[in-house]
């Protein structure tokens, strides 16, 4: 018995000992794949950690370009329009009847004092820096800064190229640092004639550095170089009369003969590197230049990124550039990273253990089958534990699946968060367009209200068809925001003139009863269309009844007369008050830009300019006569659309 016992034992230990022979070489066996598997799984791990960090920064560096692109076409616009403002004024005051006196010499010191004050008041009232008239040899005779200690009078500007520029017949455009006031302007310079002749110029300057602080902004900054590449307008203060490159001999000879930037010495800026992103847009990295001289304080200091748009500006020889930190770059770039490779480690841990269970369970299966009789009981136990490991391997499953759902409904949140923000913008920036419509939609319920009550059904109907409208210009508004953003053209097409007649007077009608004016109107019957715009022309007829109204200012009696008629192909509206009138020598200036008989600060004498051109942007005309009777008579003449006709046929 005790032999058998014995026998057993030694060949229990042979049979474990077989198997451990045995797993030891299927492990030796097993190292290089799993050398190669180990190898594969790093590569893969840095590939799509490498490709998260890419599209993180792509998608990052997308979102600047468009939160960009509309600051920098505001920018744009904002100093075009600010340009667009002066264009013509030295064009105006050219046409000034004393200056070709002044100019050859004729005049009087008293005369010329006069022209000073004159420039004085101008300059007061169209907000500039500056007005002042020379003569040819580039002599300033007047200015409206005469009683000033830095006066322009006996100043010669012959050497400014807006004043050469003028002298050759052309208006002369000019950014320069003022050598006498030392102020940062834009110049335009207009000839003065005398027939054919060129007595001198009259120059305008305005102010452009008012804009840079409105420009301030944590996520960007903002500079305008000109031709030569200096800033000479920076939200950035240590920017400006900065160079983007090291300037030529020749360019700054050529600033040195116009004294275009007086003595500042246009260092370049510490730019240390550039590269071509997408769109268009420039990777530049710029030192800050905080010690004395422009000198970087510390010489070991990063510089800091920027993303550059840049815009043109031709009729100004400007070029407009915003450059958007990147910094949040970075940092939502190594938020990606340490998710991904978070996600990463937990997926390799996973199947880590995952193998390492299966490895096990194979071991296992492969020793129960060497020694199946001796490892019957030891196989039995170790299903147990597999079976256990299965159970908690489901639940780790189950688990993860759960926690990859939170992980979609948080996505969905944020995605959901972003939208009611946009929402949140658009509806700040189109409340105030909507305001007048919105008002006269609430005029209209309370009329068709009180006419309900009344039991007046056609009238309520009519009310109603009126919100209708108003509901359709709102439409129309908001469209017009949208082209306005886009920079599109708005084209005309087929408009009630009855109609735009009534909502205009419908507008003003707080202004009618208040004033006590009496509005008699002529309106032919049925919907006559002309070639025009809704809003547009809305805009045409206030502006004509406004102008009656205030033209009757003072009087007892007062009282407007709308007609409207139509022509074979063109449709013809009058608007008539009764004021005094518009003297004779005057008649032919009324639709000049910033003519008006008001008083100072009662209105910039606009309107009946913007109607002139309103009109002819419709292809009609508008002419203005006195009335037998009294008062003045506006009369627009519109294309008729093919309906029109086809009626009056």
């Amino acid at each position: 018995m005790m032999a058998e016992l014995g026998e057993r034992d030694r060949s229990g230990r042979k049979v474990n000992s077989e198997v451990e022979r045995t797993s030891v070489t299927r492990l030796k066996g097993r190292w290089p794949y799993r050398l190669a598997f180990i190898g594969l799984g790093v590569a893969v791990c840095a590939l799509v950690l490498w490709q998260t960090a890419h599209w993180t920064r792509e998608i990052a560096m997308q979102q600047i370009m468009d939160r960009s692109r509309p600051t920098l076409n505001l920018v744009v616009e904002n100093l075009r329009g600010e340009l667009g403002k002066y264009n013509y004024q030295p064009q105006l005051l050219a046409s000034h009847p004393a200056f070709p006196a002044a100019l050859k010499g004729q005049a009087s010191a008293r005369d010329v004092l006069v022209i000073s004050k004159e420039l004085e008041q101008i300059n007061s009232v169209i907000g500039s820096l500056d007005t002042y008239l020379m003569n040819r040899d580039g002599l300033t005779i007047a200015a409206s800064n005469w009683a000033s200690p830095r006066t322009f009078v006996g100043k010669n500007f012959h050497y400014r190229p807006y004043f050469q520029s003028a002298m050759q017949g052309r208006l002369g455009r000019y950014f320069a640092l003022g050598t006498t006031s030392g102020e940062r302007g834009y110049y335009f310079a207009y000839p003065v004639r005398e027939g054919q002749a060129i007595l001198g110029a009259v120059v305008v300057k305005m102010s452009v550095g008012h804009h840079e602080g409105a420009w301030r902004a944590p996520s960007h900054e903002i500079i305008v170089v000109d031709q030569s590449g200096v800033v000479f307008l920076s939200s950035k203060p240590d920017w400006q009369f900065r160079t983007l490159a090291p300037l030529t001999d020749a360019q700054r000879a050529d600033l040195r003969d116009s004294r275009k930037y007086g003595d500042q010495p246009l260092r370049p800026l510490a730019i240390a590197e550039r590269a071509v992103a997408s769109d268009g847009a420039e990777l530049v990295k710029i030192l800050t230049d905080n010690g004395p001289g422009g000198r970087v304080q510390n010489a070991l200091k990063q510089p800091e990124a920027f993303l550059m748009h840049t815009a043109d500006m031709a009729d100004a020889g400007w070029r407009v550039m915003l450059l958007a930190r990147t910094s949040e770059v970075g940092d939502r770039v190594n938020v990606a990273v340490a998710v991904a490779g978070f996600m990463l480690v937990s997926l390799l841990l996973a199947t880590a253990n995952l193998y390492q269970r299966r490895r096990r369970l194979a071991d296992h299966l492969a020793m129960q089958e060497q020694a199946k009789a001796d490892l019957e009981m030891r196989v039995d136990e170790r299903t147990n534990e597999l079976t256990q490991a299965n159970i908690t391997l489901r639940k780790e499953v189950a688990e993860r699946k759960r926690a990859e759902e939170e992980l979609r409904r948080a996505q969905a949140n944020l995605v959901q968060a972003t939208k009611l923000a946009a929402l949140g913008e658009m509806s700040a920036g189109l409340s105030h367009e909507l305001n007048q419509p919105l008002a006269a939609i609430r005029s209209y319920a309370d009329n068709a209200r009180a006419f309900l009550e009344r039991n007046r059904a056609d009238t309520v109907k009519t009310n109603l068809g009126g919100i209708a409208e108003l509901t359709d210009r709102m439409a129309r508004i908001i469209k017009n925001l949208r082209t306005y953003a886009r920079d599109e053209n708005i084209d005309t097409r087929p408009t009630s003139v009855n109609a735009a007649v009534v909502e205009s007077l419908t507008l003003l009608d707080a202004r009618i009863r208040r004033d006590g004016v009496t509005v008699h109107t002529d309106l032919p019957p049925g919907d006559i269309r002309v070639i025009a715009g809704d809003v547009r022309l809305q805009q045409v007829f206030v502006n004509l009844l406004t102008n009656a109204i205030d033209a009757m200012d003072g009087r007892a009696e007062k009282a407007v007369y709308v007609a409207v008629r139509r022509d074979a192909d063109t449709v013809v509206a009058t608007v008539r008050d009764i004021g005094p009138g518009i003297a004779a020598d005057k008649l032919n200036s009324v639709f000049d830009p910033f003519y008006s008989t008001k008083d100072v600060g009662q209105g910039l004498g606009l309107g009946l300019s913007i109607t002139y051109g309103l009109v002819n942007q419709f292809g009609g005309s508008i002419e203005v006569e006195n009335h037998p009777d009294g008062g003045a008579v506006f009369t627009v003449t519109l294309v008729a659309t093919e309906s029109t006709r086809d009626e009056v046929a």
